[in-house]
């Protein structure tokens, strides 16, 4: 089952509010920035791609369908329009064109999902489903994905390895491209001999794909100091604000340094603590050690970092009632490249226990 929080930075937020009986308002200011609602669809949990779903959501990469009760359902198993997967596929791995692309006539300026057809049609990733027409709102299959992502990251990724041989690809467009994915594992088939080239792909199934190939990029690999120094910066300074109750400051601190799922879960946690504290309510927090950062993984988009040691203590000084905690900040931290080539934290994930 999914937590009810997600954060290492905010983690010890929680647990303030927790001890000063305030509730958790994940709708709180959603007028400023995303509510926290539409990173937890109702439809994910125990679902198999449920790592790579969540992730996708956390980064802003993958949005669910709105509910009458305000939250959202990811439907993971229903098909996938072209239009939806060009989108996540431009996004996700940082393509960006100025050039004009192809004109299609079934996709007109000011959709959605226009400017992302104009970049993939422009880099050669997408052509048509005819000379005139893209096919929007068509299930993409899983041929076609296979090809838009072997086109995507052909200068990225080297597609090396034996090719799988699915009994079920006859000799047709796609089929080079699914070898190719097959190479390097970000296709393995639905059974050991079956690829289903032509079944509608699923939103599940095409946000797996990207990820795997998302992850194979190692060209172009952000400098590992640089990505140490940012999540050093980010708790240190954030911590040091709380300290100083420059809550003016830490809102600052994560716009610097956090998005996605991150900056909506710090900026609702931070107005719910500094709405839960008074005149008569003090909150106090020191170091006792500070976390040391680690890379886990990373690609020419994407990064993980690890977090170990760090610890802070809390008190709440509430008239006659001193409620003291000791918090550990270990955990991972997931951070993205930003259009504008800066890195920032999209989710930090706090070990268990």
């Amino acid at each position: 089952m999914r937590q009810n929080f997600k954060g290492i930075t905010l983690f010890y937020l929680t647990m303030l509010l927790v001890l000063l009986a305030c509730p958790w308002n994940k709708a709180a200011a959603a007028d400023s920035y995303k509510s926290l609602d539409l990173y937890y669809p109702t439809d994910i949990d125990d679902h198999w791609a449920y790592d790579t779903l969540d992730n996708f959501v956390n980064a802003d990469l993958l949005n669910g369908y709105p509910l009458s009760t305000g939250e959202v359902a990811l439907k993971p198993n229903h098909p996938i329009t072209r239009a939806e997967f060009v989108s996540i596929l431009v996004q996700s791995a940082g393509l960006h064109s100025t050039a004009q692309g192809k004109a299609f006539n079934d996709v007109n300026a000011g959709k959605w999902y226009a400017d992302a057809v104009r970049i993939a049609s422009s880099l050669g990733v997408v052509g048509g489903i005819s000379s005139t027409e893209f096919g929007p709102d068509l299930p993409i299959t899983r041929g076609d994905i296979a090809v838009m992502v072997v086109r995507t990251f052909s200068s990225s990724i080297q597609f090396e390895g034996s090719a799988k041989t699915f009994k079920d690809v006859p000799n047709y467009y796609a089929a080079s491209a699914i070898a190719k994915a097959s190479q390097t594992g970000i296709v393995s088939g639905m059974t050991t001999t079956t690829f289903q080239p032509f079944a509608k792909a699923t939103r599940a199934q095409s946000v797996v794909m990207l990820e795997r190939a998302l992850r194979l990029e190692q060209t172009q690999l952000p400098d590992t100091t640089e990505l140490i120094t940012l999540a050093s910066n980010a708790t240190e300074q954030e911590i040091t604000a709380m300290s100083e109750h420059s809550y003016d400051q830490v809102s600052d601190i994560y716009a610097t340094y956090y998005t996605g799922y991150q900056l909506s879960f710090n900026l609702t946690s931070l107005d719910d603590l500094t709405s839960a504290l008074d005149e008569q309510t003090q909150l106090d927090i020191e170091w006792i050690s500070k976390p040391v950062f680690s890379i886990v993984e990373r690609s020419n988009q994407y990064a993980v970092l690890e977090a170990n040691g760090g610890k802070i203590k809390t008190s709440i000084n509430a008239g006659k009632d001193l409620n003291e905690e000791t918090i550990s900040l270990d955990g991972l931290y997931r951070l993205k490249k930003m259009d504008d080539n800066t890195w920032k934290i999209y989710a930090v994930l706090p070990y268990e226990g």
